[in-house]
C-alpha cells in the first residue's frame, strides 16, 4: 500500500533524475552538487551544503492540505500479468502425464466424466507425488511415476490453477507536496527549478512503489529571498498528488466450477446464476 512516505520518496527520485539527466555520475543541470532529500532540511546539513557552494532540494508534505477523495468501488485486480503455470498436465487417451516444474501454491485439477478433483501443490512435491495424489482422488485411477491411468472415462479434462497477487483500492486522498530548492545563488536556483518543474509537468501521473498510479497537479510556485542575508535563495514548487490506499491478497485462478450439492431430506435450494 502506498503511503505518504512512498509519495514523498517517489517525488524525490523524480527530482533527482531531472537534476541529473545523465545520471549522478555526471554533472547536475546547475553544475554544482545537488543533494535531494525527503522531509524538511536539517539546518546544519543545509548550512554545510550552501557554504560549499552547492544546493539542496527537499520534498515535504504540507500540513493541513490532505483531502479524502474516495469515490471508486473496491474491486480486486491483478497486480501484474497472470503468470504461466509451472506444472503441466498432458492428456493422451485415458492417461494424464504430470510434467513441468513444481511451484507451491499452484493447484492441479482433473475432471473425469465432468466430476473434478484438485490437488494443491506443496513445497517438496515432485511430478510423481502430484500424480499419486490426484490418482487417489479419482475413482478407478492408478499412478505410475508421473503418469495417471484412468479407467471407465468418457471425458477427461485437466488444468492448472496459479496463484495471483491481487490488489483492491479502499481509499483515495490528495495532499499538497512542496519541492523546495535551497541555493547559494539565484543563478543556481534558476537552473535547478525549471528542470524539476518541466519534468513533473510532463508526468500527469506517477507510478508509486506498489504499482498504483498517482495523479500529479501543479499548484503554483513561491519564490523566497528574505533569507538572502544568510545566502539562501529558495523557490518552492507546489504539486498536489492524488494517491490511493490499497489492500493486497493472493488468490488462485479458477480451474473448477463444478459443485456437488447434497441436500438433506426434505430441504430445498434456490440457485441463482
Amino acid at each position: 500500500m502506498a503511503d505518504l512516505s512512498d509519495v514523498t520518496n517517489t517525488l524525490a527520485t523524480l527530482a533527482t533524475s531531472a537534476l541529473y539527466p545523465a545520471g549522478t555520475a555526471q554533472p547536475s543541470v546547475a553544475g554544482v552538487t545537488i543533494t535531494t532529500a525527503s522531509g524538511w532540511p536539517e539546518p546544519k546539513q543545509l548550512d554545510a551544503i550552501l557554504a560549499a557552494g552547492n544546493a539542496m532540494l527537499t520534498v515535504y508534505p504540507v500540513e493541513g492540505t490532505e483531502t479524502n477523495t474516495t469515490r471508486f468501488l473496491a474491486q480486486m485486480a491483478p497486480l501484474t500479468a497472470v503468470p504461466a503455470a509451472q506444472l503441466s498436465l498432458t492428456i493422451s487417451g485415458n492417461r494424464i502425464t504430470v510434467g513441468g516444474g513444481i511451484k507451491a501454491g499452484e493447484a492441479a485439477t482433473v475432471s473425469v466424466n465432468y466430476k473434478a478433483v484438485s490437488y494443491a501443490v506443496r513445497a517438496g512435491d515432485t511430478t510423481a507425488t502430484v500424480a499419486a495424489a490426484l490418482a487417489e482422488l479419482i475413482p478407478g485411477a492408478t499412478a505410475s511415476t508421473a503418469v495417471i491411468t484412468i479407467s471407465g472415462a468418457f471425458d477427461i479434462a485437466a488444468t492448472v490453477s496459479v496463484p495471483v497477487a491481487m490488489q483492491s483500492e479502499i481509499a483515495r486522498q490528495t495532499r499538497l507536496f512542496m519541492l523546495s530548492a535551497w541555493c547559494p545563488t539565484p543563478a543556481i536556483r534558476d537552473l535547478m527549478v525549471p528542470a524539476v518543474d518541466l519534468n513533473l509537468k510532463c508526468l500527469p501521473r506517477i507510478t508509486l512503489p506498489d504499482n498504483t498510479l498517482a495523479r500529479l497537479i501543479y499548484r503554483g510556485t513561491l519564490e523566497t529571498d528574505y533569507l538572502a542575508k544568510q545566502r539562501i535563495y529558495r523557490r518552492d514548487l507546489r504539486y498536489e498528488v492524488e494517491y490511493v490506499s490499497t489492500v493486497t491478497e493472493t488468490d488462485n485462478t479458477v480451474s473448477n466450477l463444478a459443485t456437488d450439492i447434497a441436500p438433506t431430506a426434505g430441504s430445498t435450494f434456490t440457485i441463482t446464476i
